[in-house]
């Protein structure tokens, strides 16, 4: 943990946890790419016309980080609905778990910002991912 990113008692600020989750996600989406940039989500999004929106996150602490930490963030997708779907999180530094937490996103229409069904492409595409990451563990 870097110290800017903790409060007054060099615990890590709370808000933090969500750009770590935010990070983990990114990357998930970049490895589930692969090295073909055109199967990434931002390219679905514009073949497919949709938008990827954040509609809920929420965070269980379980213990405090404190400055100089380091934490190890891992994640699964967790529930695939019909427009969303939801990813976990874990953040531990070491053998603790210092916090849990879920984000669910929803895919819009890019024009009318509606929700709109997930591409079956792209259930199918998050589907193979994490099999493959449970294979390889």
């Amino acid at each position: 943990m870097r110290y800017p990113e903790t409060d007054a008692q060099a615990v890590v600020y709370h808000a933090n946890f969500l750009v770590y989750c935010d990070v983990a996600r990114v990357e998930y989406f970049r490895q589930m790419a692969g090295p073909d940039p055109g199967a990434g989500r931002e390219v679905w999004a514009r073949r497919h016309n949709f938008d990827i929106v954040l509609v809920n996150a929420n965070c269980d602490f379980r213990a405090s980080a404190r400055f100089d930490d380091l934490l190890t963030v891992s994640m699964h997708l967790d529930r695939i609905g019909t427009s969303s779907f939801t990813l976990a999180y874990r953040i531990s530094r070491g053998d603790t778990l210092v916090c849990e937490a879920r984000t669910v996103h929803v895919t819009i229409d890019r024009q009318s910002r509606e929700k709109r069904p997930l591409p079956d492409e792209l259930k199918q595409a998050l589907t193979a991912f994490e099999a493959a990451l449970e294979a390889a563990s």
